[in-house]
């Protein structure tokens, strides 16, 4: 039997080349063994996205992993030259750790600097960072190959020279690179391939460069290649059979054995060699760290220095070369002491400042607990990671961001809060470090910042500054193809139509990782969609299209999809990044993105830090500025008492709307039922609203016990202590943890081992702990039978145990809005009002809950608004006034001008006043007329419509008062008000009616506001149990509801077999739906008195166009009162599906604009994600609007934005 010859796939591309590269790296690992190679590269596509998990996988299998990279280089003398969009692919390997490092640099400099359509190098740069890499020639795009092809006219067109261009450009890489630059040859069958094969060949022969043999790989097998066409469709948004979109001519972009390469180059078998030369070229170096270096803080000595103190150690004596692991560990550099001591220094004073609001004779205590975790995140050598989080979360608070008091474990630290990174006591409410660090089992430290969603930006962008633009970047994520996206994408591309991809898509079970077909993990298979969902198996069988899309669905199932960016992630390295990560630039946007994934940061020695955004901080902010505009009174949170009874007398109400985490209809229910009277049961409530502890008893557990109606014991006597909060329920996980402490005698450390074992559920392990447990039970004269018994029992809640840490300080910022409510309702609603002002849903919500408080909601006034809600006291009543802000048609520059006209020289005393005061350039007709509408000038005296009927007449004064401004200008008479004053006179009339008065505010402000069409019903009403137009998109999938509101309009239409159907337009308090009716029900509604409200029960159904409606009856209201007794809607809770719209890159800005005009024209409550489309990567923006199911439909037919 022949040797099979040896031969690596050099020219390869993973999935990770986003939409083009279909080698899953799980299959190409399995495919490559298969076939007897040793070794395998990656060349994506103008990344390095997928390099560390390429190397990981590969060396995990046994392979020699190649990292290189398919770059675009251009000839231009700058980097980011943009006088051509000639660019030529390239191929780049590491072949030492120097060259992994300027293959990095290149590769960010391409995003950072070069990016003109495809991320780009020059030969400048290329140059001078060629040391460690090895070059091959690539394909037909090639710079050589290119000059060589003149059968492409296009390239005889933009300037290919032939053979001799070819030569001189492939001996300026020979330059270059020396023996490193090879030749590749590709034999896919393609035309123009064998037209320049031989004159490749004859290079090689003239200039010495070795030719190498390269197959342009970007699937795993050979049937792959019609589901690689589909996936290559679904990044060109074009349909699969359409006959003239791009596609490729041959099918050989495959793995191919080693056999069929060298039947393919059997004149060259030196070609194939040449694939193992420079295998053996590539050294074995390790691009990853085995545990991330923790780091220092760079300005620990000029921090120090500013404070008069002298911090300057050295380093310690250099290590041997035999030095130990554990003498590693110890080995301290002089950054590291000059941390320790800083670190030291801050802690100590930070907690002298917080002891002041602590009882005296816990101060010993609190010092002791404050030196153990000192020791301990010194012994990690963690002080520098706790500073630069210091640094940060101080400047913020400097500038004026709100912070939230706490995330997570971190606030389980005496540490974090003496730095004041948190602003939870962990002593006062049982808070453990070790939840946050344990001794036990180092791991890197993890804390999650919460800052005011307005102004997260700017402590990003502080820290950019500080540590310098290419140290600082936030990181990447990649979306895949999953379960439900995976079937509308191939359906799409496939042309089936969208309510059946919908039909289909829908059957696939709403379950966390769910996959298709199912999969198998560690030796055991994980049903999927088609073996848990019969209907969708019946469909897939019975209906040919349904099982086509099938097909390719299970093929392209978990393929990479695009770049985005994680919500929150940031790194931040003492040096530049490039020399751990590379960096990826999203098109049109400033930020840098490291190209590896959150999965590869520690692997390279980078540490992630969470800046998260939390709308309820920028509430609270907001209420706090508005309690100081209106009664010069500061909030001090530290001087209020976190277990007020007014405050939990409210939220024992149920009226909880608005408050943080507890506003939904179901924690509304959870309250009035837990009715919590302290602090200690608000950490309770956030703990326990979740599926586990509902489901299995616990909270039920927790009620009863509270009030007093089961009996609650302790198998133990020392667990009262610890169980007493929570009346003898277990809820949290340091509970578990002090328990195992406590009874079985482990350290915390140990007891959080333990706690973390017992969710992965190994018998032998638990088996195992639970005997230590119990022995060390019995050591303290405890009885082993019991302690046994206990510790199977906490084995069972430990995996529905909640983080005490993160949940007591969540709870602190509920609290703070529930206290904001309770005192200062007014400012606190107007804030709510604020902050969600562009989400309609939310707003009418909250206009709801105004009322119901008793508090007036005014339209915006030019004397007494701002540009955001706020709240004021008129003649005796309390008022949220509407923001000039939310006045459509009236631009911020329009708005600021009024307001500091008004902030400079005083109210306007009468319209005359103010169109004698205020520029008409800035304030034109178009800004008149909005707060007219709107009820802007009320407080005057006149009409909406004499105002409006005389609008010409003031317009045209404004206008005549700024000419005589500008005409005595350096004049004598420059400040006689008398000459530069002109008259307005105007007549008053009657007003309109209220029904246009409304529709007027409804158009400005985008809600009405004086009152509501619906009001004369209004009583009758709220003695209905029935569904609002803002609930819809809540309602469960298949659950019954009744709707009620007036009937506007009803559109009669025929349909394509000729049957009638309408849709209605019904308008309730909170908005409108559209209702379809078929004939028979359209007939009963035109029977109806349509002045009143009209009811509809109706069977709702969650497709891609939003909800949708089966009306089962219709009656009037008298009719209704006895349904909606019988008709329990069914809510569900989890958020709604987000909607997400391609866009093409393009610089016709019209198309944004239109896109943008949409978005407003259709607020709701979908989170809007936005794909921008590029050739070379899919970009995700995912913002914070949301929109209504009903943009779908309003962008239907539109040729630049799609559905995903």
């Amino acid at each position: 039997m022949s040797k099979q010859p040896s031969f690596t796939h050099l020219h390869l591309h993973t999935e990770y080349s986003l939409l083009d590269g279909a080698n899953k790296l799980s299959n190409l690992v399995s495919r490559v063994k298969e076939l007897g190679m040793t070794s395998v590269a990656m060349t994506d596509h103008g990344n390095m996205f997928g390099a560390i998990d390429f190397y990981k996988q590969m060396k995990g299998a046994g392979l020699k992993p190649i990292i290189g990279m398919e770059g675009y280089i251009h000839n231009g003398e700058t980097l980011g030259d943009k006088s051509t969009k000639q660019r030529f692919h390239i191929c780049l390997y590491a072949k030492n750790k120097k060259g992994y490092e300027n293959l990095m640099y290149l590769s960010s400099k391409a995003f950072i600097e070069g990016f003109y359509y495809f991320p780009r190098i020059n030969k400048k740069e290329l140059r001078e960072h060629s040391e460690g890499l090895i070059c091959t020639s690539a394909c037909l795009q090639g710079e050589v190959n290119w000059h060589l092809n003149l059968q492409n006219e296009r390239n005889v067109k933009n300037g290919a020279l032939g053979y001799e261009g070819a030569l001189n450009v492939a001996r300026e890489y020979q330059d270059i690179f020396g023996n490193d630059f090879y030749l590749e040859l590709m034999r896919h069958g393609i035309g123009d391939q064998l037209y320049i094969d031989e004159q490749i060949l004859k290079i090689s022969r003239e200039t010495g460069i070795k030719i190498v043999a390269t197959n342009d790989t970007h699937y795993t097998y050979p049937d792959d290649a019609q589901y690689h066409e589909a996936f290559m469709c679904i990044g060109m948004n074009k349909l699969y059979d359409d006959p003239n979109r791009m596609r490729h001519s041959v099918h050989e972009f495959y793995i191919k054995s080693p056999d069929e390469m060298a039947r393919l180059f059997a004149d060259i078998p030196e070609a194939l060699e040449h694939t193992q030369e420079i295998t053996n070229k590539i050294e074995d170096f390790v691009p990853i760290v085995k545990t991330p270096t923790p780091p220092n803080f760079k300005f620990t000595q000029e921090y120090a220095k500013e404070e008069g103190l002298d911090i300057d150690y050295q380093d310690d004596p250099p290590l041997a070369d035999d030095a130990s692991e554990e003498e590693k560990k110890k080995w301290l550099s002089a950054a590291d002491k000059n941390d320790a001591e800083y670190f030291i220094i801050k802690c100590r004073e930070g907690l002298e400042k917080r002891l002041k609001i602590v009882p005296k004779e816990r101060h010993q205590e609190y010092r002791d607990r404050l030196e153990f975790e000192m020791d301990i995140i010194n012994s990690m050598k963690f002080p520098g990671y706790m500073m630069i989080v210091w640094d940060f979360v101080k400047e913020a608070k400097r500038i004026g961001v709100a912070v939230g008091p706490g995330r997570g474990s971190a606030a389980g630290s005496l540490v974090a809060y003496s730095l004041e990174i948190t602003d939870i006591d962990p002593m006062k409410y049982d808070l453990l470090f070790e939840r946050f660090l344990n001794p036990e089992r180092v791991s890197m430290p993890d804390i999650d910042m919460d800052f005011m969603q307005a102004r997260r930006g700017e402590v990003i962008d502080y820290v950019t500054k500080k540590y310098g633009r290419n140290q600082v970047a936030q990181i990447i994520t990649f979306g895949s193809l999953l379960a439900k996206g995976v079937i509308r994408d191939v359906a799409r591309v496939l042309d089936m139509p969208l309510s059946k991809a919908d039909q289909m898509a829908k059957l696939v079970p709403d379950e966390l990782g769910i996959t298709l077909n199912g999969k198998t993990k560690n030796g055991e298979f994980k049903d999927g969609a088609f073996q848990k969902e019969p209907k969708l198996r019946e469909l897939v069988e019975s209906d040919p299209q349904v099982g086509r899309v099938w097909e390719f669905a299970k093929k392209l199932e978990g393929l990479k999809r695009n770049a985005g960016m994680h919500a929150a992630g940031v790194v931040i390295s003492n040096e530049e990044l490039w020399k751990k990560t590379p960096i990826y630039k999203p098109s049109g946007e400033d930020t840098f993105v490291t190209q590896y994934s959150l999965n590869y940061m520690e692997d390279v020695d980078l540490i992630k830090f969470d800046f998260l955004g939390l709308k309820t901080l920028d509430v609270i902010d907001n209420a706090i500025k508005l309690i100081k505009r209106r009664y010069d009174k500061d909030i001090d949170w530290h001087t209020i008492d976190e277990n007020d009874k007014n405050v939990y007398d409210v939220i024992q109400t149920g009226e909880t709307v608005g408050m943080f985490q507890i506003e939904s209809s179901g924690m509304q229910d959870l309250n009035k039922r837990l009715k919590p009277s302290n602090f200690e049961d608000l950490i309770a409530v956030l703990a326990l609203y979740r599926p586990g502890p509902m489901e299995s008893g616990m909270l039920d557990d927790f009620i009863e016990r509270k009030h007093g109606r089961q009996e609650i014991t302790y198998v133990f006597e020392a667990l009262e202590e610890i169980l007493k909060p929570t009346y003898g329920v277990i809820v949290y996980q340091e509970q578990v943890m002090q328990i195992v402490q406590t009874i079985g005698g482990f350290s915390l450390g140990g007891a959080d081992i333990v706690r973390r074992a017992m969710g992965k559920k190994k018998v032998d392990e638990m088996l195992k702990y639970n005997k230590e447990f119990s022995e060390g039970a019995a050591k303290q004269g405890l009885d082993y039978k019991t302690a046994s018994e206990l510790f199977d029992l906490i084995e069972k809640f430990a995996g529905y145990g909640f983080n005490k840490s993160h949940s007591a300080a969540y709870a602190m910022v509920t609290f703070q809005t529930a206290w904001l409510k309770t005192y200062y309702p007014n400012e606190f609603m107007a804030a709510l009002l604020t902050s969600d002002k562009d989400n309609t849903e939310k707003v009418v919500r909250y206009i709801d809950e105004v009322k119901r408080m008793g508090i007036e909601l005014s339209p915006p006034d030019i004397c007494d608004s701002y540009l955001e809600f706020s709240a004021i006291t008129k003649e005796n009543r309390e008022i949220i006034l509407f923001g000039l802000g939310g006045i459509k048609g009236v631009g911020e520059a329009a708005i600021h001008a009024m307001i500091e006209e008004r902030e400079e020289n005083g109210d306007y005393a009468s319209l005359q006043d103010f169109v004698n005061r205020i520029e008409p350039s800035k304030v034109n007709k178009r800004v008149v007329e909005a707060i007219i509408k709107s009820g802007g000038f009320d407080r005057y005296g006149y009409s909406r419509k004499a105002l409006l009927d005389q609008i010409e007449l003031i317009v045209d004064t404004a206008k005549k008062a700024s000419e005589a401004k500008k005409n005595v200008v350096g004049s004598l008479f420059g400040d006689d008000e008398e000459i530069t004053t002109v008259r307005l006179e105007l007549k008053n009339s009657d007003e309109y009616e209220l029904k246009e008065i409304l529709e007027f505010e409804k158009d400005t402000l985008g809600f009405y506001v004086s009152g509501h069409p619906m009001d004369d019903f209004r009583e009758e009403l709220d003695e209905l149990n029935y569904t609002l137009s803002s609930e819809l998109e809540s309602i469960k999938d298949g659950s019954f509801a009744i709707f009620i509101g007036k009937v506007e309009e009803i559109q009669k239409k025929i349909s394509k077999k000729g049957n009638q159907f309408g849709i209605v337009n019904l308008m309730d308090f909170h908005g409108n739906i559209e209702i379809m009716l078929f004939s028979d029900k359209l007939e009963q509604l035109g029977e109806m008195d349509l002045e009143e409200p009209v009811a509809f029960k109706a069977r709702v159904t969650h497709t891609d166009f939003g909800p949708r409606l089966n009306v089962t009856k219709i009656m009037t209201l008298k009719q209704a009162k006895k349904e909606t007794k019988k008709v329990k809607t069914e809510i569900q809770e989890a958020p709604p599906e987000p909607i997400n719209l391609a866009v093409r890159l393009s610089n016709n800005f019209d198309v944004l604009e239109n896109l943008y005009s949409m978005i407003r024209q259709n607020p709701g409550n979908r989170p809007l994600k936005i794909t921008i489309i590029s050739k070379l990567h899919n970009v995700v923006i995912d913002s914070a609007i949301r929109v209504d199911s009903k943009i779908i439909t309003a962008l239907d037919g539109n040729e630049f934005v799609d559905l995903i």
